[in-house]
């Protein structure tokens, strides 16, 4: 077959494939349970076949999502009558996943190639989270939403707190299931985690959907193992601002917005030495030859640790730590730390 030939086969698969990838990946958003995975088969598009055909492939997702909220409005009844979605509602439904896959995007761009991969990871989230402050600070100021909430998480509690009688432990559990400071305390959460959250899906989607995309293709080669992650040593210098900017915002008693910012940063970096972290552990225990089947049950408990509070909040902070200290202690180079 002349190469002419393969050209004009080669261009229908990949378009085939782009679409079906889009698709996949509108269908696990439209889903609603599964929708934190509907960025792996626009990454395994980008893996397998290429960055045109990952680009296709979120064009194609985000169409396909539009037309699953138009196809979802119209069955509904919700397209007709004065108040029915408008165009701006149906742009805000399309949005999020919009501006996820085009960080998506922006992280497979060839200019990061030669680049230390943690900077596209960052420039992503960045992106994501420019474009989440609006919505974020529009849900806080949103009184309707707030008192829904409230609402909502009375009649919740409302059979518990029946039950608990009178006395001092009744009044403590009414005091800590009170609406209104768990919702707002929520709230605070979310505006500081937030950038945090948008960094893990991202960097897990792309890792996983690079590994996903099968051995020898262009993505997997572009994703090394997790053993041999680590991050450039300047940046070491913004981890400590960030985790500087949270106490000091603490103790100066910052406004919300500037504290929010703080923890985000701070959060953000702490993900990402926590993933040099695993890198270094799972170097040991590579260098160790310790079996598969080891390996994998320790990191199944380590799991389970992380998940149980209150153990779980010091064995999370262990990873960053591990990461940020191999700029002075070479745990995966005994000659010595940049030699």
């Amino acid at each position: 077959m002349s190469d002419e030939a393969r050209n004009r086969h080669r261009i229908p698969s990949l378009l085939a494939a782009s679409l079906a990838a889009g698709a996949v990946s509108a269908l696990l958003y439209l889903s609603v349970a599964a929708s934190f995975a509907f960025l792996l088969p626009v990454q395994v598009a980008f893996g397998r076949r290429g960055r045109k055909a990952g680009m296709a492939a979120a064009a194609a997702a985000v169409l396909a999502t539009f037309l699953g909220h138009l196809a979802r409005a119209a069955a509904s009844g919700a397209l007709a009558g004065p108040g029915g979605l408008g165009g701006l509602d149906m742009l805000s439904l399309v949005l999020p996943p919009a501006v996820l896959l085009s960080a998506l995007c922006l992280m497979n761009a060839s200019f990061w190639e030669g680049r230390p991969k943690v900077l596209a990871g960052l420039a992503a989230v960045a992106l994501c989270s420019l474009a989440a402050v609006p919505a974020i600070v529009a849900v806080g100021s949103d009184t309707g939403y707030r008192t829904y909430l409230e609402e909502r998480l009375g009649s919740l509690f409302a059979p518990l707190l029946a039950q608990a009688g009178e006395g001092y432990e009744a009044s403590a559990l009414r005091a800590s299931l009170e609406p209104k400071a768990l919702v707002e305390q929520s709230l605070a959460v979310i505006r500081s985690t937030f950038a945090a959250f948008l960094y893990a899906l991202l960097g897990a989607s792309r890792w996983l959907g690079n590994r996903l995309s099968g051995p020898g293709t262009p993505g997997r080669e572009a994703s090394g193992p997790l053993a041999e992650y680590r991050l450039p040593y300047a940046l070491v210098w913004p981890f400590l601002a960030a985790w500087t900017g949270v106490l000091a915002a603490r103790y100066l008693a910052a406004p919300p917005a500037l504290q929010a910012l703080s923890w985000n940063l701070a959060l953000v970096f702490s993900l990402a030495y926590a993933v040099q972290g695993i890198g270094i552990a799972s170097h040991l225990m590579k260098r160790w030859n310790l079996p598969r089947s080891l390996r994998i049950a320790l990191a199944a408990t380590a799991l389970l640790v992380v998940a149980t509070p209150p153990a779980g909040t010091a064995a999370a902070a262990i990873l960053p730590i591990l990461g940020v200290t191999e700029v002075w202690i070479p745990y995966r180079n005994l000659k010595g730390v940049g030699a």
